[in-house]
């Protein structure tokens, strides 16, 4: 093999964990932090009478990442979710989300944008975050 072959590889390697690592900055752009049985964090998929309680792994400012459940298996990435949204001492509120990513298998992690929140439920959620980081739970 020439030198350029076995250049080639390592080049290409190089590109992708550039942008691998460009694509995490992105993601990680807002602190995340993990809530507490004593600083618990809801949210639920739905609106109306039926909704199911998502399982939260850590939450943002921007957003949140929940363990996949069979109804959020079928989502595609880019998909819109009508959630509620419950945080310590503010009243629930309604809100879409966007799907950013998925591990697309029951029990993995996927991340959720959330979408056009008012100031006031904005303000909220970086009480929240600031709170629980406070307390030393950064994810």
């Amino acid at each position: 093999m020439s030198a350029e072959t076995r250049q080639l590889p390592a080049t290409r390697c190089t590109v992708q964990e550039d942008d691998a690592r460009q694509t995490m900055k992105e993601r990680r752009q807002n602190v995340r932090v993990r809530p507490t049985a004593d600083y618990a964090i809801r949210i639920e998929l739905g609106s109306g009478i039926v909704k199911v309680q998502l399982f939260v792994l850590d939450v943002a400012v921007g957003g949140v990442a929940v363990e996949i459940s069979e109804q959020l298996l079928g989502v595609p990435v880019g998909g819109e979710l009508r959630l509620g949204v419950t945080l310590p001492g503010v009243a629930r509120f309604e809100t879409t989300a966007t799907l950013r990513h998925t591990q697309a298998r029951l029990g993995g992690r996927c991340g959720l944008h959330f979408n056009n929140l008012a100031n006031a439920q904005q303000l909220a959620l970086s009480k929240a975050v600031s709170e629980l980081l406070e307390r030393g739970h950064s994810a």
